[in-house]
């Protein structure tokens, strides 16, 4: 574990090309202008299409190159997979850029194994569900070439640059329900077919079971089972039922919760390598999800409060349609990890479609502050409309005043 960072944590996402927009120096003037102490740089991304509402050079529409890395990396740090780096030189050196400017503290925010680029390079290495399809979008962590990787992702970006932190998503599995590009169904789906449609059964995910005693061939029968029974007469299901459905299956399945503290006991070992791999200087934070309510990481290898021990911190996204929902999850995500507000950094957004449209932002940082919680950062720079950063200045001012900056 590393030494807390003494002052608060108020970090704005950003993509480098929305940084490259003003240019380093005019966007760290603006960053501060607006007291943000801190900066969570994409390192690492996915692919996606994005709207620039304020983009003043480029595309107003961006479609980010999948799957590679905004740094240089050390080709020779890596085992059988092997990284890619952005095309633009420009881009890759915005990290290097901003830490050489000095006025913020600089995280390097970094998406693991969700890369359907390397799951399309090296399909053998993605998760397999229950009838042996894979998911190219997401990198098995069962698999010590892709838990290699991510180590060595991480060792890479701490070894070259030292960031403040690094903010880790995606260290586990990705949920069926993704929104892959043009992602068709024509009946209705629900949580509890999503939760099993994301469980995986590849080589490595089958080995560690059977190493551990549990009998995963029986479990994939199960489940397959159950998912044939409703596709062949699939039906409306309300939101609770699906939830019933899971909770029942869980209580009744020995065998599957112990295949589901298999797979949350490889996330933590993946976070707790990755922590002891880092230096001093560079800290560790982990976006647990990127379901709602928090409460559903499980579902994709996080146990809260074991990560909350292998990590400096647990990157919350808090993305809640007003702040009454946003500070109820935040609440019982502080009983998971053992009420320590400390471990917890709490990402908001602003703006659409969360916190009535950003019109709830001050009651949930205040709802938020209550519990005990001090970090906070925002989603994302480049997304927002200016009215809406300007909207987050307002509110950064009346909330944190002076301190702010």
């Amino acid at each position: 574990m590393h030494m807390q960072i003494d002052t608060a944590y108020r970090s704005i996402y950003v993509y480098a090309w929305d940084v490259l927009d003003v240019g380093v120096t005019a966007f760290v003037d603006a960053a501060l202008a607006m007291g943000v102490t801190d900066v969570s740089l994409a390192c690492s991304y996915h692919a996606g299409k994005f709207l620039r509402p304020h983009a003043r050079k480029g595309p107003r529409v961006i479609f980010p190159e999948d799957g590679v890395l905004y740094f240089e990396p050390r080709q020779e740090r890596y085992g059988e997979i092997k990284p890619q780096a952005h095309s633009d030189a420009a881009i890759r050196n915005v990290l290097a850029d901003l830490l050489a400017d000095g006025r913020l503290r600089v995280h390097a925010w970094t998406v693991l194994l969700h890369n359907t680029r390397l799951g399309t390079a090296y399909p053998h290495l993605t998760t397999q569900n229950v009838f042996g399809d894979r998911y190219v979008y997401s990198l098995c962590p069962m698999q010590p070439a892709a838990l290699e990787y991510a180590r060595a992702v991480c060792r890479d970006l701490a070894q070259q640059y030292e960031p403040s932190s690094l903010i880790l998503e995606s260290p586990g599995w990705q949920p069926y329900a993704h929104g892959y590009h043009h992602e068709f169904a024509q009946l209705p789906s629900n949580a509890w077919l999503d939760v099993m449609l994301g469980m995986c059964f590849c080589d490595a995910c089958q080995r560690a079971a059977t190493e551990q005693g549990i009998q995963i061939k029986a479990i994939q029968q199960r489940i397959a089972g159950n998912i044939n029974d409703y596709l062949s007469n699939p039906v409306p299901v309300t939101a609770h039922q699906a939830q019933d459905w899971i909770q029942a299956d869980l209580l009744r399945d020995q065998e599957l919760r112990a295949f589901i503290n298999l797979r949350q006991r490889r996330v933590t070992t993946l976070v707790s390598h990755i922590a002891a791999d880092l230096r001093k200087t560079t800290q560790l934070a982990i976006i647990p999800t990127v379901q709602r309510p928090t409460a559903d990481c499980w579902q994709e290898g996080s146990d809260l409060a074991a990560l909350a021990d292998a990590a400096d911190y647990m990157e919350v996204p808090f993305y809640e349609p007003s702040a009454a929902r946003a500070i109820n999850d935040a609440r019982h995500t502080l009983h998971a990890v053992g009420d320590r507000p400390e471990k917890i950094r709490a990402i908001l957004r602003p703006g659409y479609p969360d916190l009535n449209t950003g019109a709830e932002l001050d009651a949930a940082i205040t709802g938020l502050r209550e519990l005990g919680i001090s970090d906070f950062a925002f989603y994302n720079y480049g997304l927002l409309p200016q009215k809406q950063l300007a909207h987050l200045a307002t509110t950064l001012n009346s909330q944190f005043g002076k301190d702010t900056v």
